[in-house]
């Protein structure tokens, strides 16, 4: 026992001795002073983590804005590009063909592009009505029908060859001409033998004086996917050619007889247009094939070789047109595009088409 703690009980026990506490734990100054730096290290080191968290959060966000400039930019840049691109195609590639009238002398133009069908650019409502406009223009010198087309419905091919003899005997002081570029094909030249000359290039797909219907067959595909079909019809023929009904002969019979009798059209209003011109010698002329150009004016499918311009020239002595092609409008297009699914295709392959 210690000499000097027992001579004085009250008094204080020298400061080796003494305990301080924190939180409940006793601890030596030195402890205590460790313990604070590492309190104040703890501190700091939160800090820098909440500053380097605040510079990535700001990072993060001058980077979404910067992804975002150039996404506007791309967006725009593109639209942009896409509105060029159109006015280059129909204006720059087709001769200085404008909707303005231009200065001096031109001729009408009215552009047949795509399938014509109903419900596409290349309907015969639309293009009747681009054709009558064009002849009723007193300042143009003629008209021309500018064709890209591989044909479709033998109903709208029709349709705008007979508005052509019509309009072409209501104004017989203005002549019409069609220049075809890759594709003067079955309903598309249905439609321009009613033109009073054709010109095309060397290379140009010409004829397909014929008729075509095709679908198809899925009645295997039933029997194996154990699938019944169940048609109800009142008329004995209501549900011919149905794609899931067996084919019969009398099926195709009746559809031999139709396609018979629209070729027979299609080869009436090709003779009615091109009369002694065309060489019927020649083997095959209505059998529904296709020739280039140069084959095509051997057999008198067309008249001569020639592009737009050398055509505006040589056939009105201009050199600009003005284009009277009804045009639906440019969002009317781009939501049309966006709705094409599948089965508008999947429709289009079972539809009568002359080619």
């Amino acid at each position: 026992m210690n000499a000097s703690r027992s001579l004085n009980p009250g008094a204080s026990p020298p400061i080796s001795d003494r305990r301080y506490r924190m939180t409940g734990t006793s601890l030596s100054p030195e402890a205590a002073l460790t313990e604070t730096t590492l309190l104040r290290q703890l501190v700091d080191d939160m800090m820098q983590q909440r500053k380097e968290l605040m510079d990535n959060v700001l990072l993060e966000r001058r980077r979404d804005r910067r992804h975002k400039n150039v996404r506007f930019a791309l967006l725009f840049g593109g639209i942009a590009l896409m509105m060029l691109s159109y006015l280059y195609v129909f204006v720059v590639l087709n001769g200085g063909v404008s909707g303005a009238a231009p200065a001096g002398p031109y001729a009408a133009i009215v552009q047949l592009k795509g399938p014509i069908a109903d419900g596409s650019s290349a309907n015969a409502v639309s293009v009747s009505r681009a054709l009558t406009r064009a002849f009723k223009d007193p300042r143009a010198a003629g008209v021309v029908l500018y064709v890209n087309s591989p044909g479709g419905s033998p109903v709208q091919s029709s349709i705008i060859f007979d508005r052509i003899l019509a309009l072409k005997a209501e104004h017989p002081e203005k002549r019409i001409v069609t220049v075809a570029t890759d594709t003067l094909a079955s309903g598309a030249y249905f439609v321009a033998s009613a033109t009073d000359k054709i010109y095309v290039n060397r290379s140009t797909i010409a004829g397909s004086i014929g008729v075509v219907s095709d679908s198809f067959g899925f009645t295997d595909a039933l029997k194996r996917l154990g699938v019944e079909r169940r048609v109800f019809t009142a008329g004995e023929n209501k549900a011919r050619l149905d794609p899931f009904i067996p084919l019969t002969n009398a099926d195709k019979a009746k559809i031999a007889d139709v396609l018979a009798e629209i070729h027979a059209h299609f080869i009436d209003a090709v003779k009615t247009g091109r009369g002694d011109r065309l060489s019927f010698e020649a083997a095959g002329l209505f059998e529904g094939d296709v020739w280039t150009g140069n084959q095509a004016l051997e057999m008198g499918l067309v008249d001569a070789l020639g592009d737009l311009t050398s055509v505006l020239d040589q056939e009105f002595g201009v050199e600009h047109a003005r284009d009277y092609t009804i045009k639906p409008a440019f969002l009317e297009r781009i939501m049309k595009y966006a709705a094409t699914t599948a089965m508008d295709e999947f429709h289009a392959h079972n539809q009568l088409r002359i080619r």
